[in-house]
């Protein structure tokens, strides 16, 4: 799957031959002329929407401001072909084989405060050119979430950079010993964000679906409070380097979550070796 921004949108690319187990995933925006599959519509990139079959909505998780939101989307696609400029003849030389996902924003609320974000005037319009089915909404929807996903990527990369790690200032003398740093700093990065993502999707589940039992146990000593969900042992563990819940935010990011972990690692170091509890 090669998934491209903007910088994809390229005809050459669009229209190059791909490898039978390669699929193309490209947000589009240039005002090229398209035409509907199986219609007799032709007209430019921002026209086409209206004439595209109507696949209901979808919900989706984004970063936006260093926030993250959840946008409602009004999905729209079909089976399309690309013209190409000029100098090439449309009958010849367009794309085959692709579709186009129109993706609206219609809903734009704030994950963790729920406030209604939604600005008219700023609202996203996405344009996917796709080589992926969309024979159902469930074929369309995946589309959707396919690119809702570099926002994840991007999040990881925060995380393992100025977010909380800090693996750009990594200096070794070989390229053995980054690469296995980097594996390393990666699997701690992929926790972190797990576990922002699991308090702000349900703080009331388990807190031992994150934490075993010995941490429940030294973070309601630390805290002197009875500990039974997530979110009560994440703001447990963030109050050891004076996070104070807010509304905004009621829970913390990576970044305090990176230091707090690694304070509360010693202390449960120190507490298990006190008890003659630690591993030999």
């Amino acid at each position: 799957m090669a998934v491209e921004d903007r910088e994809g949108d390229v005809f050459s690319f669009l229209k190059a031959p791909r490898l039978s187990n390669v699929e193309l995933l490209v947000r589009v925006y240039q005002e090229r002329n398209l035409e509907i599959v199986g219609s007799q519509f032709q007209g430019k990139l921002s026209s086409v929407s209206s004439h595209l079959k109507d696949y209901g909505t979808e919900r989706v998780r984004i970063y936006r401001h260093n926030r993250e939101v959840e946008l409602t989307l009004s999905l729209r696609a079909g089976a399309v072909n690309v013209y190409p400029e000029k100098d090439l003849s449309p009958s010849k030389h367009k794309t085959q084989g692709l579709s186009l996902v129109v993706a609206q924003e219609i809903s734009c609320v704030d994950t963790q405060t729920q406030e209604n974000l939604f600005c008219p005037k700023e609202a996203a319009t996405w344009y996917f050119l796709t080589s992926l089915p969309i024979d159902n909404p469930e074929q369309v929807i995946r589309v959707t979430r396919f690119y809702a996903l570099r926002w994840q990527v991007e999040r990881f990369y925060y995380t393992l950079n100025s977010g909380a790690l800090q693996v750009e200032k990594l200096q070794f003398d070989d390229i053995h010993t980054l690469v296995n740093a980097l594996a390393f700093y990666s699997v701690v990065g992929w926790q972190l964000l797990a576990l922002t993502h699991a308090i702000r999707k349900n703080s009331d589940q388990s807190a031992q679906t994150v934490f075993d039992e010995s941490e429940v146990m030294l973070l309601q000593k630390v805290s002197s409070k009875k500990i039974v969900s997530i979110g009560e042992a994440v703001l447990a563990l963030a109050k050891l380097i004076g996070f104070a819940p807010s509304k905004k935010p009621p829970f913390p990011g990576v970044k305090v979550l990176a230091t707090a972990l690694e304070r509360f690692f010693f202390m449960k170091l120190g507490y298990l070796g006190s008890n003659g509890l630690a591993s030999p």
